[in-house]
């Protein structure tokens, strides 16, 4: 018999490939329609209004296309119903604005509750990098990484410390981020805060390749 299950690296780049996709199409695209339309002459608020619109029918397509709807996906259309509710009641352009801060904020409390982790039960990062393994190594591979937690004390370590920094990371970017959206002018928002998310995940990337090699942990 043929094993027709699709090999773990091609898994795995149908997950990098659905999240280049989602960053593409809900920030890259708004940001560069936001700054496009502001050349033209367009208004801040028909501008930032603009990126949501362009924004919700990819989102609503892999909803369809996956026939589920998972955190990401809710995360992301409860920010779009959110910026269209606020765009309704208002025409001041701040207000769209708001879902930056929206974002930043659900991401802050990502973060909060992996730091809860580390401290009440089993660190996120063991639930997390599961689902990876899952991915990459199949069910019984999984399995057996998940498995190292109850007799490896270097693995448990290392798992805690790197949920703590994603923890921590996570909620300082939400602090800065809910700052800068509430203090810079609305024609920078969207500019800076997607340079300052991107620097930031990708020092935090980068610091998590080279933590769970040096420690052994990667799923």
């Amino acid at each position: 018999m043929i094993d027709e299950r699709p090999a773990p690296d091609m898994g795995l780049r149908r997950v990098i490939r659905a999240n280049v996709m989602t960053v593409l199409f809900e920030v890259v695209v708004p940001m560069v329609l936001f700054y496009g339309l502001r050349a033209a002459g367009v208004s801040q608020w028909w501008a930032l209004m603009a990126g949501v619109l362009v924004a919700a029918p990819y989102v609503v397509w892999t909803v369809v296309r996956d026939r589920r709807l998972d955190l990401i996906a809710f995360v992301t259309l409860s920010v779009l119903v959110l910026s269209v509710v606020l765009g309704l009641l208002s025409d001041n352009p701040r207000t769209l604005a708001i879902r930056e801060g929206w974002t930043a904020a659900l991401g802050g409390l990502f973060g909060a509750w992996m730091l809860v982790s580390v401290v009440v039960g089993r660190p996120a990062q063991l639930t997390l990098g599961r689902t990876i393994a899952e991915v990459k190594r199949g069910a019984e591979g999984a399995a057996a990484w998940a498995a190292r937690w109850d007799t490896d004390a270097r693995f448990r370590r290392g798992l805690r410390v790197n949920t703590a920094v994603w923890g921590a990371a996570l909620v300082a970017s939400a602090v800065v981020h809910l700052v800068l959206v509430y203090t810079l002018p609305i024609d920078l928002i969207s500019g800076v805060t997607t340079v300052v998310w991107f620097a930031s995940l990708a020092c935090l990337i980068a610091w998590h390749v080279w933590y769970i090699r040096k420690e052994d942990l990667d799923a």
